[in-house]
């Protein structure tokens, strides 16, 4: 489990530095699609919480590496990468624990409508932490203000659209490999 733990932390690491590095890092704005939200979703829902020492390894490493070295401050960077690590793993625990979607029919086969509706719930909680995080204090790291709205619906736009083409692009890339491997 080392082996791929390690894995998933390049994986969140390289995909959040691609993302950054295309779009720039604003933190009073999101990225229009985001790709480490569905890197996130994923290995959760392949790996359970055995995934979580890589999304928080990948997390950390991409918020202190990219914010430090953007001249970002490097406490709200960190801060924001944590949040996003668990609203994924709280959005599952949540719908676990109302019997709202084990993701996987009878047949091992991924439901994606239960799926998407993981990535809009996993949205919510990351966008309304980050925004509760960011509020207020961002000014003083990059002499901007937030724009509760625009926050709001970025962030909305990047992790659905992120979390939906991440998560299809892999499935359908990957699939022999998850079949192979009895992930799916």
């Amino acid at each position: 489990m080392f082996v791929i733990n390690i894995i998933i932390a390049l994986v969140i690491f390289l995909t959040s530095a691609l993302m950054s590095w295309t779009n720039g890092i604003d933190i009073t704005l999101g990225n229009y699609l985001w790709l480490p939200m569905g890197a996130k979703i994923l290995v959760f829902l392949l790996f359970g919480l055995w995934a979580l020492p890589g999304v928080l390894l990948g997390s950390l490493m991409s918020g202190y590496i990219l914010y430090n070295f953007l001249n970002v401050d490097p406490i709200y960077g960190p801060l924001g990468s944590l949040i996003g690590a668990f609203a994924p793993m709280g959005a599952i625990l949540l719908m676990r624990y109302f019997d709202l979607s084990t993701f996987f029919d009878s047949d091992k086969k991924l439901e994606f409508s239960h799926v998407i509706f993981l990535i809009i719930l996993s949205f919510i909680i990351n966008t309304l932490l980050k925004l509760f995080l960011y509020f207020g204090r961002v000014s003083g790291v990059d002499q901007q203000q937030i724009d509760s709205s625009e926050f709001i619906l970025s962030y909305l736009t990047g992790d659905i659209l992120g979390g939906i083409v991440f998560i299809l692009l892999t499935i359908k890339i990957f699939m022999p490999l998850l079949i192979r491997f009895k992930l799916i």
